[in-house]
């Protein structure tokens, strides 16, 4: 598989969840340090703690923003080169969520596997909490 793909139905509005996916403080909270703008063609770097093969950088470029459903970058770091999407579909209960990074090669299957996790992590961990800390204050939301 040359690709991650993770879902989950997180109960919140899309307009919340999009808050956390394009807002750069909200992002930090659940990914990374970013200068990242919900503009198509904006080019953006995360940052955080090297590791082996991995200097901390990871350059990207907003492909696609079709708020509050499609949201989609590159992601160039770490020997590797690949596509980030995320999807926010209205559900009952909520808004199910799906990310998928697409493009990784066969030589990738590290990273793939590190990514993977982390992906599983971040949906299933953090962007909840940073969905309910946004929840929490815009208490008129409705």
């Amino acid at each position: 598989m040359k690709r991650i793909k993770h879902s989950r139905v997180l109960p919140f509005p899309a307009e919340i969840l999009w808050t956390a996916l394009t807002d750069s403080a909200q992002i930090e909270k659940w990914l990374m340090a970013n200068d990242f703008k919900p503009v198509v063609g904006h080019a953006f770097q995360f940052r955080t703690d090297p590791a082996p093969g991995f200097d901390g950088i990871v350059n990207c470029k907003v492909t696609k923003v079709e708020p509050p459903t499609l949201l989609q970058y590159s992601w160039a770091g770490g020997g590797i080169d690949t596509i980030v999407t995320y999807t926010l579909e209205p559900v009952e209960g909520g808004t199910k969520l799906t990310v998928e990074q697409v493009g990784f090669k066969l030589s990738n299957i590290l990273p793939r596997i590190i990514l993977g996790a982390g992906w599983k992590r971040i949906l299933r961990d953090k962007i909840p909490a940073a969905l309910a800390a946004i929840n929490d204050g815009q208490k008129d939301y409705r």
